[in-house]
């Protein structure tokens, strides 16, 4: 078994697909209507861009429950553990990761890892990097918490004894969790070390690819929980002494997984510089960013599709400019390192090319389980993705999710998937970005803005029927309507795609011709053509 385990900790540890996530916790009654969101940039090289649902299941007593490592994005995982496995496990939608259950239960996560910055984070990278502490990981204490789970409570409890019991065998993850009443974030920082703290219902949390935890009192049982000895550990290693030992005002992200880089504090500061710009106060530079703010103005799902999306525009970092953005300001880079220097990158934004899939789970803890929690969802880069409605209690999704029809990175184009015509479009935007994307807009926009008020026009049907005693009626309902708006998307995707192609093609604007601006000729040394005079 030791075998078996350490190979799946390798397989897991080469594999790991999701390198540069960002998410965002909303509490309740920062909303403008009172729901609880969690969202996910999914920026990975690795998993295979299907969408799915796993069935909800009856099991007899004593079964066993198999545990495959990076099972999302690694075709062909092998168990490489058991643990036992209740009577009864939920219906839940996933993708490279599972987000949301059919008790409207929704979370997300973001991989992080501690730098070596300094003598102390040498010593915690030395033990906390080694990722062969047990066989838990993302992937599955994510599906175990929603096979099992009705609240973000319940989900912090089930995942946090997992790894206590088990033992980690991943990179660091944040994830926050939400079912409509509660926000939960979770840390698992390595070994058997984890802590959770609940966001306060009026705030909205940011976490870019490191950990974020700080100053939790952890004799707050009521808004901390944490591993039993994760103090006397950080000890026993050496992290902090006897003396920095505070119960009360102990901060996990710095003892664990010490991170000071640009590549993470700059998303936190513009994600929570968009939600606050009048009260909040921090600098693009500073190491140490707030967990969360209270944003100005109550958000939306819209606003959440909006941070999502930001590329620093109007800021010194905006990535549409200079040379590096092209004549036509395309902020999408794709290159993060070079030969000569490793180190090299560009600046990092949420938005970016190698985003899979978004989602924004909403959660409104005063509808029917059934259909409380929506999961507004779309493939691509934020900023040329739509969003479409799912729930987890649909009867089905569309084929055009379907990994059989061809919605995986394994196999070629396929106008029939989902996932290639949201790419297929975002590639051809490239063509002339700050132009092709207005396009985008001008399409995606409205139709949004309709779906964003027909969804819980559509939520309250499907409540009434609940009511009536009609829940398979309600779940008609649900799977109608969220089959239909993602075929749409798909064919409005394909259409749009094919008119932004002939309207950029061969740098023209509807085969007309389409100078370059000038300051880009002259970047590039464009200009007359001399003859050579012989000699």
């Amino acid at each position: 078994m030791k075998k078996f385990l350490a190979a799946g900790i390798l397989l897991t540890a080469m594999t790991a697909s999701a390198f540069g996530c960002t998410v965002l916790g909303v509490g309740k009654n920062a909303s403008v209507d009172g729901s609880a969101m969690v969202s996910h940039t999914c920026d990975s090289y690795g998993d295979t861009f299907a969408t799915y649902i796993v069935p909800a299941a009856d099991w007899p007593k004593d079964s066993q429950r198999d545990v495959i490592m990076g099972r999302h994005g690694t075709p062909g995982a092998q168990p490489v553990f058991r643990i036992p496995q209740v009577p009864h496990t939920f219906r839940y939608l996933a993708a490279n990761y599972s987000f949301i259950n059919e008790k409207g239960l929704a979370m997300s996560e973001s991989t992080f890892w501690p730098d070596e910055t300094d003598e102390r984070s040498k010593k915690v990278c030395a033990v906390m990097n080694t990722n062969t502490f047990g066989p838990m990981d993302a992937f599955v204490v994510q599906d175990v918490a929603l096979e099992r789970c009705a609240t973000a409570r319940e989900a912090v409890k089930v995942m946090g004894d997992l790894v206590s019991q088990y033992g980690w065998g991943d990179s660091g993850e944040t994830m926050p969790i939400t079912d409509g009443n509660e926000v939960w974030i979770i840390e698992f920082y390595g070994n058997k070390m984890w802590a959770a703290w609940r966001l306060p219902d009026d705030q909205v949390f940011v976490a870019a690819n490191r950990a974020r935890l700080r100053h939790l009192d952890l004799t707050d049982k009521d808004n901390v929980m944490a591993a039993p000895d994760i103090i006397s550990y950080a000890v026993e290693q050496g992290f902090i002494s006897k003396k920095d030992a505070n119960e009360k005002d102990f901060s996990p992200a710095d003892v664990f997984a010490p991170n000071i880089g640009l590549y993470s504090m700059r998303r936190e500061w513009r994600a929570l510089s968009l939600l606050a710009p009048q009260t909040y106060k921090g600098g693009a530079d500073d190491e140490v960013q707030p967990m969360s703010v209270k944003p100005d103005k109550k958000i939306s799902v819209a606003d959440v599709l909006r941070i999502s999306s930001d590329w620093y525009e109007g800021t010194p970092y905006d990535l549409s400019k200079g040379p590096a953005a092209g004549p036509w300001g395309d902020p999408l880079r794709y290159a993060n390192s070079s030969e000569s220097d490793p180190k090299a990158t560009w600046e990092r934004s949420i938005n970016m090319h190698r985003c899979t899939y978004v989602h924004v789970c909403q959660v409104k803890a005063d509808l029917p389980e059934q259909i409380k929690g929506v999961a507004w969802f779309g493939y691509g880069a934020p900023d040329t993705a739509y969003l479409t409605p799912l729930w987890a209690s649909m009867k089905s999704l569309p084929d055009i999710m379907n990994p059989v029809k061809g919605s995986t990175r394994y196999s070629d184009y396929s106008s029939d998937s989902a996932w290639w015509a949201a790419i297929r479009l975002q590639h051809i935007a490239e063509m002339r970005y700050q132009d092709a994307r207005k396009e985008i807009h001008a399409v995606r926009d409205p139709k949004l803005a309709a779906l964003y008020h027909l969804v819980p026009a559509v939520q309250q049907v499907a409540a009434d029927l609940i009511k009536k005693g009609d829940v398979d009626g309600a779940l008609d309902v649900i799977t109608d309507f969220g089959c239909a708006q993602a075929l749409d998307w798909h064919a409005t995707w394909l259409a749009l795609g094919d008119r932004l192609f002939s309207t950029y093609a061969l740098g023209t604007t509807h085969m007309k011709k389409a100078p370059y601006p000038d300051w880009w000729n002259k970047q590039i040394g464009f200009g007359p053509v001399e003859r050579q005079k012989k000699q």
